[in-house]
């Protein structure tokens, strides 16, 4: 094989490495793209879960405030019913 073959043959095995290369890189570019719509989502999720549990302490406190409420109402029942002997101290 003379040099002039061999430099031929090396030329044509790069090309093909290029070819290769260009399209290991498409695929990546589209990876990239994928990975980037999966970052987008995983953000809104991030935020819907933020959100969820800011409402779960809301109802939390909320709800605490209104048993807190019912139970002084309801000592305050007690004690009239036992203010008026309608039942035993």
């Amino acid at each position: 094989m003379t040099d002039s073959e061999k430099l031929d043959k090396l030329i044509e095995t790069v090309g093909q490495m290029q070819e290769r290369f260009d399209k290991i890189d498409s695929r990546l570019d589209k990876m990239d793209s994928r990975l980037g719509v999966m970052e987008v989502k995983q953000n809104r999720m991030q935020e819907q879960l933020t959100e969820l549990q800011l409402a779960q302490k809301l109802f939390e406190l909320n709800t605490n405030k209104k048993l807190a409420r019912l139970q002084d109402g309801m000592d305050t029942i007690e004690e009239i019913l036992k203010i008026n002997e309608l039942i035993p101290r």
